[in-house]
């Protein structure tokens, strides 16, 4: 996928949270109008990382899969622990759907896609979207998920030292993200924990293979599967964790590639299709 893309970047004030949360910033490919859209959201362990930093990521996507993309800048530990982050992607999804129209966006085609704790925050968007009986999003993307604070899986106890990601570090992100909740994690913000994930959209769930995270994220797909979602489960041998991050290596482009296809599959408008 070639980073000499075209498009257009604008930025969007976050409305209805807090003063010190960032904005969205939107990505959009040539020629796109009325068609599907993801909302994106960021890794970095609750505690670092951008919507900035993702810019070629987003780009890349928007290309390649001919959606708009509107990445979240949201409130990150320790300075902002649970609930924050979630409540700053949770804020975004509903502004999305109230801007689409006038964003030439249809909104019964908007996926959520998350990348590490990204996806963890994704996952509890659309936990909170089921328990008020709001619309789920269309899809759900998730890339190398985070999900278990409790890291009792064979791969967090095996992988300590890895490069990018290792338990030490799980440990400490999962605890200042949680803060005072450390102790009794809601679920939502611990995807582990949910009772069950009945009535999820159809799910992409990618794992990498010598990734402290990588059972967990397995784990939860064969859940969601259980439970009756639709799953795409991709696992990629010889991986580290933060892959997406490697620019121009070859299995970075094809995690990449399998992602888009998986959106513009499923969120491209059907011949004749009509916004709202």
């Amino acid at each position: 996928m070639s980073s000499a893309l075209q498009g257009t970047t604008q930025v969007i004030p976050l409305s209805g949270t807090s003063s010190t949360a960032g904005g969205i910033r939107l990505h959009r490919p040539p020629g796109a109008d009325h068609g599907g859209a993801i909302v994106h959201i960021h890794g970095g362990g609750f505690f670092m990382g951008s919507a900035e930093l993702y810019d070629d990521v987003c780009r890349e996507l928007a290309s390649a899969t001919g959606c708009a993309v509107l990445a979240v800048d949201y409130r990150l530990a320790p300075e902002h622990p649970y609930p924050a982050g979630l409540d700053d992607c949770t804020a975004a999804w509903y502004q999305a759907i109230d801007l689409a129209e006038s964003l030439g966006i249809d909104r019964h085609r908007l996926g959520l896609y998350g990348e590490s704790a990204g996806a963890a925050l994704a996952i509890g968007v659309c936990d909170r979207l089921r328990s008020t009986g709001d619309r789920v999003p269309a899809i759900l993307v998730l890339q190398e998920p985070v999900a278990d604070d409790r890291l009792d899986l064979h791969s967090s106890r095996r992988f300590t030292a890895t490069p990018v990601w290792n338990r030490s570090l799980a440990e400490w992100s999962w605890s200042i993200y949680l803060g005072g909740h450390r102790a009794a994690p809601p679920p939502e913000a611990a995807p582990a924990r949910l009772t069950d994930f009945i009535g999820f959209p159809p799910t992409f769930v990618s794992t990498r293979d010598l990734d402290p995270l990588r059972d967990e994220g397995l784990a939860l797909a064969r859940r969601m599967i259980d439970d009756d979602v639709a799953v795409d489960l991709r696992h990629y041998a010889g991986t580290l964790h933060g892959t997406l991050g490697f620019t121009g290596a070859p299995v970075r482009e094809r995690i990449l590639r399998d992602a888009a296809e998986y959106v513009a599959e499923h969120l491209a408008p059907e011949p004749g299709s009509q916004r709202g």
